[in-house]
C-alpha cells in the first residue's frame, strides 16, 4: 500500500483572502532576456511547494504560435558573508513570489497571471511589448544536426569545462574563484549536483518541517545558491548542466551511501521504507514532479541552465532494476517535455562506462553522457565509447572522466594528462562536447590545471559543429621505408564493463590468442573480478587460450578493491598455480574501497600453447585488467589517430603509439620513439 505524507504546515504557510497586487517592470522585457517579476498575492496554503495546494502560473500568448505557461515560485533574498573560512547566509526580507519569463519572440504579447489555492481561481490580464534583445538565448539539441549544440542565435554551443558540483566550507565564494579561472581559460560549461543533502546546493534536506526541511519542502537558502553560482557562471559566460538527484539517496550499502540519512526514507519522514520503491511510488512521483515544476519555474528561465540531468550514475543505487528505471525516465522525461517552456535539453547518466542502452535511448532523453575511469589507457577507452554510441544517433558526450574513481592521483600526474589526452581525443572523435573531467577542488585547483582549456577553447570556437556532418574515421600511418626489424606491442584488455548484477560478463569467459595476437571468444572481458563468497552467482573466471611466439610477460593491473571483505588474486598457468596475492580488507568497521592494493602483477610465460586463469578466490570485487607485453607484430610507424571527416574540415589528433596514461605516469616510462 503506498505510503501518503500527510499534510505539511510548512513555515510558509498563508492564510489570506485570495489576491493578486500591482504587477511592476513588465515594460522591460526583452527577447532572450530573462525577466523577473515580482507577485504580490495573498492565497490559503500550507505548503507553497505542493502544486495540488498552490499554484502561481503565467499563461503566456505571444504574437505568434501557441501560448504557453510559465510556473511560478517562492523563493527569499539571502546576504552572504565568510566568517572564519565558512560561507553564512542570512535571510534579507520576507519569502515572496515571482515569476521568471524569458521571452522568446519580440512584439506584442498578452499575459495572465493565474493564482490557484484552495479558495479557487483568479486571474490577473496583462499586456506588454516585448522589445528585440541581442543575446544568443538558450543552447539546445541544434535543428541542423541532433547530435549537437547551439543556442537560439544559431551559433554552435560545445560544452567544455569541468565537473565542478559542490564547494567547501567556503560555499559559492568557492566558484568566484573557480569559474572566473575556468572562464578565463574559455571554458563554458560545468555541472552542479542538487542532491545528496550534504551538497552546497541540495533543495531537499532531513531535517524538522517547521524549519522548512525534510521532503515536500526545499531549503531556500540552497535554492539561493544555486542562483549566485549560475549568476557567477553567466559573468563568466558559463553554462552548468543541474543534476538534479545523485545514486548516494537510494544506496544502502557499500560506498558513499546515504539512504540512512536521506530525507525519502519514512525514517526521516519520507514516504518510501525500501529504497527500490522509489521508481514505483505515486507518492514519491507526485512529490518528484513538483520538485521538476520548482526548477522550471526558478532556474528554467535562466539561459545559464543548460541542461536537465536526472541521476548521476543511477546504476549505482541498490537493487538497480534497468526496466523500472526506464518507465520512470520516460515518464519523469515526459513531464518535462510538456512543463518546461525552454525546452532545456535532458540527460542522465551511469558509472559503467558501456552505459545502459535500453535507457540512454529512449526518446524523452535528448541526448547521452559516459562515465569512465580507470583504464591505464583512458585515450582508446574514451575513443572506442565514442565510436560505439555514434550509432546510437544522440548528442553524446564525456561527462565525467578520469584516471581513477577513488582520488586524483595529483602526485603520480601533476601535469594534467588525465585531462589534456581524454579532452583531445573527444574532440576529434566527433563528440557532442569535451570530455569533462573530475576532481575540481583537489587536482585542478591546487595544481592550477585550468590553462589545459585554453587550446581546445580557442581550437574549437570557430567550428559549426551540427554544420559539419562529421563522421568518424580512422587515420592510418605508412612507411616510406620498411625498417629491417618488425616492432611489437602489447595485447591489452582494458576498460571492460562493471556490474554488480547478473550479466554475461559475470560469468567464466574464455578468449583465445593466436600467435599473431588474434583474439577470439567471449571478449569483452569483464573490468570486475567477483569473489567467491559476498556474490557467488557473479564469480567471473577469465581464462586465456595462447599461443605464444616468443617468451612473454603476462600483467594484471588490479586498481580498486571492495571495501567489503577484499579480495584474492589468483592466476592458474596449465592448471598449476603460479600467482597468488591476498588483498586483506583490514578496516571491517569501514568500507571504503582500497586503493593500497593498486599495482601490476605478472610473471613471463614460456613459447608455445597454453592455459592461463586469473580469478578473484576472496569475499569480494576487485578492478581488473590484462596485458600481454610485446605480443603483437607490427609493421605500421609507432604513431596512433583518431579523427573526423566534415563537409569543410577534418578534425585529427595523433599521439606516439603507447603514450598511455599508465605507461607515462605509473610505470614512468618515456613512450617509445616515433
Amino acid at each position: 500500500m503506498p505510503i501518503l505524507l500527510p499534510p505539511i504546515n510548512t513555515p510558509y504557510a498563508m492564510r489570506a483572502p485570495a489576491m493578486l497586487g500591482e504587477i511592476k517592470g513588465l515594460e522591460s522585457a526583452k527577447r532572450r532576456v530573462m525577466l523577473e517579476i515580482k507577485v504580490p498575492l495573498g492565497a490559503t496554503f500550507d505548503n507553497p511547494f505542493d502544486p495540488d495546494d498552490v499554484t502561481l502560473d503565467l499563461v503566456v500568448t505571444p504574437p505568434e504560435g501557441e501560448p504557453y505557461t510559465v510556473p511560478g515560485f517562492l523563493t527569499r533574498d539571502y546576504m552572504r558573508a565568510l566568517e572564519d573560512g565558512k560561507e553564512t547566509l542570512t535571510p534579507a526580507g520576507r519569502p515572496e513570489w515571482r515569476v521568471r519569463w524569458t521571452p522568446g519572440k519580440a512584439g506584442a504579447h498578452k499575459l495572465t497571471i493565474r493564482l490557484k489555492d484552495r479558495t479557487g481561481v483568479i486571474e490577473k490580464a496583462l499586456t506588454t511589448n516585448v522589445s528585440d534583445g541581442d543575446g544568443p538565448g538558450f543552447a539546445r539539441l541544434s535543428p541542423r544536426d541532433s547530435r549537437y549544440f547551439e543556442t537560439e542565435d544559431g551559433k554552435a554551443y560545445f560544452p567544455l569545462g569541468a565537473n565542478v558540483c559542490w564547494g567547501g566550507p567556503r560555499g559559492t565564494y568557492d566558484y568566484d574563484d573557480w569559474f572566473a579561472r575556468y572562464g578565463a581559460a574559455g571554458a563554458n560549461y560545468s555541472r552542479l549536483w542538487l542532491s545528496p543533502d550534504w551538497t552546497t546546493f541540495a533543495l531537499e534536506r532531513t531535517g524538522k518541517r517547521e524549519e522548512g526541511l525534510g521532503m515536500g519542502q526545499f531549503d531556500l537558502g540552497n535554492a539561493w545558491r544555486i542562483d549566485r553560482v549560475l549568476d557567477i557562471a553567466g559573468e563568466n559566460r558559463m553554462r552548468l548542466m543541474l543534476c538534479i538527484d545523485s545514486f548516494n539517496v537510494l544506496r544502502h550499502k557499500d560506498g558513499n551511501n546515504w539512504w540512512e540519512k536521506t530525507p525519502h526514507n519514512t525514517d526521516n519522514g519520507g514516504p518510501i521504507r525500501i529504497w527500490s520503491d522509489f521508481w514505483t511510488s505515486s507518492e514519491m512521483e507526485r512529490l518528484y514532479k513538483a520538485k521538476l515544476r520548482y526548477l522550471i519555474a526558478r532556474y528554467g528561465a535562466r539561459p545559464e541552465t543548460f541542461a536537465w540531468e536526472f541521476w548521476n550514475e543511477a546504476d549505482l543505487v541498490t537493487d538497480f532494476d534497468p526496466i523500472r528505471v526506464q518507465a520512470w525516465h520516460q515518464k519523469m522525461g515526459g513531464y518535462l517535455l510538456k512543463n518546461d517552456p525552454y525546452a532545456h535539453p535532458i540527460t542522465t547518466s551511469f558509472a559503467n562506462t558501456a552505459g545502459v542502452r535500453a535507457v540512454d535511448t529512449i526518446s524523452e532523453l535528448d541526448f547521452i553522457q559516459t562515465h569512465h575511469y580507470g583504464s591505464g589507457d583512458i585515450v582508446r577507452s574514451v575513443a572506442a565509447q565514442i565510436g560505439r554510441k555514434s550509432t546510437w544517433n544522440k548528442a553524446h558526450y564525456i561527462g565525467e572522466v578520469g584516471a581513477d574513481a577513488s582520488g586524483p592521483r595529483a602526485e603520480d600526474d601533476p601535469q594534467g594528462m588525465q585531462i589534456h589526452d581524454p579532452l583531445w581525443v573527444s574532440i576529434a572523435t566527433g563528440a557532442s562536447g569535451g570530455a569533462s573531467p573530475w576532481w575540481w577542488d583537489n587536482y585542478i585547483a591546487p595544481k592550477e590545471l585550468y590553462p589545459i582549456f585554453h587550446a581546445a577553447s580557442k581550437f574549437t570556437k570557430d567550428i559549426d559543429w551540427p554544420g559539419e556532418n562529421f563522421r568518424i574515421v580512422t587515420p592510418t600511418f605508412a612507411y616510406q621505408t620498411q625498417p629491417a626489424t618488425k616492432r611489437h606491442v602489447d595485447l591489452r584488455f582494458e576498460n571492460g564493463p562493471k556490474s554488480w548484477e547478473p550479466a554475461a560478463y559475470n560469468k567464466p569467459r574464455v578468449v583465445t590468442i593466436s600467435r599473431e595476437g588474434k583474439v577470439t571468444g567471449q571478449v569483452p572481458l569483464p573490468g570486475l573480478l567477483h569473489g567467491r563468497v559476498n556474490h557467488p552467482g557473479l564469480h567471473n573466471p577469465v581464462r586465456f587460450k595462447v599461443d605464444l611466439p616468443r617468451t612473454t610477460r603476462f600483467e594484471v593491473r588490479v586498481g580498486n578493491v571492495s571495501g567489503y571483505g577484499g579480495g584474492t588474486l589468483r592466476v592458474e598457468l596449465d592448471g598449476a598455480p603460479v600467482m597468488t596475492r591476498v588483498f586483506e580488507d583490514k578496516d571491517v568497521a569501514g568500507h571504503d574501497d582500497l586503493t593500497n592494493y593498486a599495482g601490476v602483477y605478472g610473471f613471463d610465460v614460456t613459447p608455445g600453447k597454453h592455459t592461463i586463469m586469473v580469478e578473484n578466490i576472496g569475499d569480494d570485487w576487485m578492478d581488473a585488467s590484462f596485458r600481454f607485453a610485446n605480443l603483437v607484430e607490427k609493421g605500421q610507424p609507432p604513431l596512433e589517430a583518431w579523427g573526423v571527416l566534415g563537409n569543410g574540415m577534418a578534425l585529427v589528433w595523433a599521439r606516439v603509439e603507447g603514450r598511455t596514461w599508465s605507461r607515462v605516469n605509473i610505470e614512468k616510462r618515456p613512450p617509445p620513439p616515433a
